[in-house]
């Protein structure tokens, strides 16, 4: 096989290149896609990592209809909402968000949040879906 046709089986965040987001929601925050159709010709599975600026860093609150996420912070604090329940999370913490169920997360701590996120049962963002959702204050209720 030619190298030039060789799959990636194995990457890194840090020598893989910023995806492009300009235009939307993701613009401000560092995102990577590190497994997925286009790159490998996953068909069940997308992987990759997104990095939240300090203190306040964030994006929409949106939803998959048609995949299941999984959220690994890997450095850094900030907070992850699920349907109607807001999580504190921090390095270590994996956060499970269901098929079709809004969420949200941003950093507020002192330095940025770097997390790994992994899209379960499809292999792009086409495939999985994004839908922007308004979000509802859960705190004055």
């Amino acid at each position: 096989m030619d190298s030039e046709d060789a799959v990636e089986y194995v990457v890194r965040a840090d020598l893989t290149p910023r995806d492009d987001v300009a235009g939307t929601a993701f613009a401000h925050l560092d995102v990577r896609t590190l497994v997925g159709a286009d790159r490998q010709g996953s068909t069940q599975v997308m992987v990759g990592q997104t990095i939240y600026p300090a203190d306040g860093g964030t994006h929409e609150h949106h939803l998959h209809p048609d995949a299941e996420e999984v959220v690994i912070v890997t450095r850094g604090s900030g907070w992850h909402r699920v349907g109607d329940h807001v999580f504190r999370i921090s390095d270590g913490d994996v956060v499970f968000v269901p098929r079709n169920t809004a969420h949200s997360a941003g950093a507020d701590g002192p330095e940025e949040m770097h997390i790994l996120w992994v899209l379960g049962g499809a292999a792009s963002l086409a495939m999985a879906g994004y839908v922007s959702v308004p979000e509802i204050d859960i705190t004055s209720s």
